[in-house]
């Protein structure tokens, strides 16, 4: 059995910050346009809603997922232009990035969930030799100063992740007209697969015997559309596992290179699908799954299936 197979290890969290910039959003300038001399500039839009205005956006040093601060770590801060509305079926809002590069995407949408305002956007980025898809959320609520606090995430499926405090102070008001307008997207979707959270504990069976493998703390973060979403199983310290969900499934897709307990070290690709349960589940009671491990190097461990579940034990 590979030490650093999908029973043994897991996604490598890095403590904490991303190698380099390549984003697959760019912000959307929110400035007011400049008037025409010979007329008098437009009035500004009233900012109404909730959530509307420019706010500072202060973050807090950055830490691994297990609230372990990155060495060198500072705090750091943007500028946000927001634009809310409240609709029968809920509160959401619209924001741009003014100024500021800590996160990766500068544009989101945020819906009002239960007192808390939720955001998840997805983009690319790279973390030292890892490139590929990077998933951000921010969770915020209403604090008695008026402010709206919580933390905001970075997860890449590639090999990192980290956390960081955030709060939202407002300065002012924005052009709302150089917003997209919140009122004509449509309602948050929630998926299924948000059913998947709690505590979990995690069983493998291969062609080389049966295995006990780790319990994790699993949280699930899905694009408002509720059609895709990033599930992170996070065992303390800091290891983890990263599953896409989409099209009715889970895959986990990771390789690296471990050391091999018959001796020899070697390249490992593990891909593993987790279907939905059916009928639904809420929450999501038995999760099981079939991969293939396949090997390359000076090993003696072989390639095989996989067998993997991961049975809920509480909240």
């Amino acid at each position: 059995m590979l030490i650093g197979a999908l029973a043994g290890t897991a996604l490598l969290i890095a403590g904490g910050v991303f190698a380099g910039v390549k984003l697959s959003q760019h912000p959307r300038p929110v400035t007011a346009t400049a008037p025409n001399s010979a007329a008098a500039p437009p009035k500004p839009a009233p900012n109404t809603g909730p959530f509307t205005g420019a706010s500072t956006v202060a973050f807090g040093r950055v830490t691994g997922v297990d609230g372990k601060e990155a060495p060198g770590a500072t705090p750091t801060t943007e500028t946000w232009g927001v634009r809310s509305v409240c609709r029968p079926d809920g509160c959401l809002a619209t924001a741009s990035r003014l100024t500021g590069e800590t996160m990766q995407i500068a544009t989101m949408v945020f819906d009002q969930v239960g007192g808390s305002w939720l955001a998840v956007s997805v983009g690319s980025t790279t973390c030292g030799k890892a490139e590929g898809e990077v998933w951000e959320t921010y969770s915020l609520q209403t604090r008695s100063d008026g402010t709206l606090s919580g933390e905001s995430t970075q997860t890449m499926v590639a090999g990192c992740a980290n956390r960081r405090t955030v709060t939202f102070a407002r300065t002012g008001d924005v052009d709302v007209n150089s917003l997209p307008d919140p009122a004509t997207l449509p309602p948050r979707v929630v998926s299924p697969a948000e059913a998947l959270r709690g505590r979990y504990h995690q069983t493998d069976v291969t062609p080389n015997g049966y295995n006990e493998g780790n319990d994790y703390v699993v949280r699930t973060d899905c694009v408002r559309t509720g059609d895709r979403c990033m599930t992170l199983f996070h065992r303390p310290p800091a290891a983890a596992l990263a599953l896409v969900f989409g099209d009715g499934k889970w895959i986990y897709d990771r390789e690296s290179d471990n050391r091999c307990s018959k001796g020899g070290t070697a390249h490992v690709k593990i891909v593993a699908q987790f279907p939905l349960p059916q009928p639904p589940q809420d929450p999501i009671t038995l999760l099981s799954g079939h991969g293939r491990e396949d090997v390359t190097g000076a090993s003696a461990c072989p390639s095989t299936d996989v067998d993997i579940k991961f049975a809920r034990t509480g909240d």
